[in-house]
């Protein structure tokens, strides 16, 4: 699924996205969407992890499953506390869109 269109640098798979993609609901609630292999690092506030961090912004789940299909379950989605996603606001390392 390619959420981003033109944007930065394709990730290793080549597929145009980020390396690291969030989904949020309500610009409250967080999950990651792409990237587990990188959550340690990227739960460390000195860690090492793919920069831009991409966050897709959703009213709803059911706005969420409209784009991402109806499978989209949050249950399978790690979830990020909002004061890590304002830490890479703060640092520049996150690309916020509304879907």
């Amino acid at each position: 699924m390619n959420m981003m269109g033109n944007g930065p640098p394709d990730g290793p798979d080549g597929d145009g996205e980020p390396d690291i993609i969030l989904v949020s609901l309500d610009r409250k609630n967080f999950f990651l969407y792409k990237g587990e292999q990188y959550i340690d690092q990227m739960l460390l506030s000195d860690g090492e992890y793919p920069k831009p961090v991409l966050c897709v912004y959703f009213d709803d789940v059911f706005d969420a499953k409209r784009i991402l299909g109806d499978s989209f379950t949050l249950s399978q989605y790690w979830g990020i506390h909002p004061e890590i996603v304002a830490r890479m606001r703060d640092t520049d390392c996150l690309i916020e869109t509304d879907a």
